[in-house]
């Protein structure tokens, strides 16, 4: 064997060599944590589960659910953070399969596992994957990249932190927000009555220019600064249900630099809720019959000052 032919053997084998790192390479993440870098500045999710999916994007400070060219609605801002911290933390170790036949096994295919995708400003640094199934050890979660049949073993997050993949999941469930002390004014509105409630200095409430009874009024307002839906009212299960259609009874809260107008439907007999909404896009929300009655009160709920205090003591003299 001359000198040439060795050297020619043993440079095809430096590229054997090249060929199959490079493979090799090639078939594991080329980051162990594929989600960190778009999660840093994440401004879109897309959530897919079957037939179901979700879009979370984020508008100035806030998130947003919805789908496509449809509504979106506000997010739970701290459920969307908390998806996103648990993505950054996500670390891919063992490959358990190389195998596509056995996507089914670990739940990594689209019908069954959890598609996720995240995308920081204009889609940069977008990453995504497959979610499976839990791992027996309950630390892990199997995973795949949607372009590759390797199956992994991940660490970081658990299937229940995914969330659903529904609008609904990801809706703010709080209906307003304002602080208590400067609520102002608060006017109920139903069938029959109206009851004016005006705020004339800190802890004095009047009604029609009578003071009357603050603890009553302190428990409706605190009730609604921070008033929230119990679920939300599904468009496509009741399309009769509207906003315009609210109109059995009215809630209009006046604070500083604010206000909110809470419509309220008919009640739904068989689940003793009520659709309400505050506005056309905030949608339409369903709240308890508890609540409800909470928040509608006719004038003669709220005793005047007089009333409570009762009639004047008398004094008693000496001896009696």
């Amino acid at each position: 064997m001359t000198f040439a032919l060795l050297k020619k053997l043993a440079g095809l084998a430096g590229v054997l060599v090249v060929v199959w790192t490079v493979y090799l390479y090639r078939q594991v993440p080329r980051r162990q944590a594929p989600f960190a870098g778009a999660a840093k500045n994440a401004e879109y999710v897309l959530l897919k589960q079957g037939p179901n999916k979700v879009e979370l994007r984020k508008n100035a400070a806030h998130w947003t659910a919805g789908l496509g060219g449809g509504p979106f609605y506000a997010a739970d801002d701290g459920q969307v953070a908390s998806l996103v911290t648990a993505l950054k933390d996500v670390q891919i170790e063992d490959e358990i399969s190389s195998r596509a036949d056995r996507a089914n096994d670990f739940e990594v295919t689209l019908e069954s596992g959890a598609f996720v995708h995240i995308s920081g400003p204009k889609n940069e640094k977008p990453a995504e994957g497959l979610f499976g199934k839990q791992a027996p050890d309950f630390n892990h979660i199997y995973f795949r990249f949607p372009d590759k049949p390797n199956v992994y073993l991940a660490r970081g997050i658990i299937r229940g932190e995914l969330g659903g993949a529904t609008v609904n999941a990801w809706r703010s469930r709080q209906l307003m927000t304002l602080p208590e002390a400067k609520i102002k004014t608060i006017v109920m509105a139903g069938k029959g009555y109206k009851t004016d409630l005006v705020r004339t200095s800190t802890d004095v409430w009047t009604l029609k220019g009578k003071i009357i009874d603050p603890a009553q009024v302190n428990a409706l307002v605190g009730t609604l600064a921070h008033l929230r839906a119990d679920d939300f009212v599904d468009p496509s299960a009741d399309p009769t249900l509207t906003f315009e259609g609210l109109t059995y009874a009215r809630v209009v809260i006046i604070s500083e630099g604010a206000s909110v107008d809470l419509h309220i439907g008919a009640q739904d007999l068989k689940t003793k809720r009520y659709p309400v909404s505050t506005g056309k896009e905030s949608g339409l929300a369903w709240m308890s019959q508890s609540t409800v009655e909470s928040l509608l009160k006719k004038p003669s709920a709220f005793p005047t000052a007089k009333t409570l205090a009762g009639p004047p003591i008398k004094s008693r003299g000496k001896g009696t």
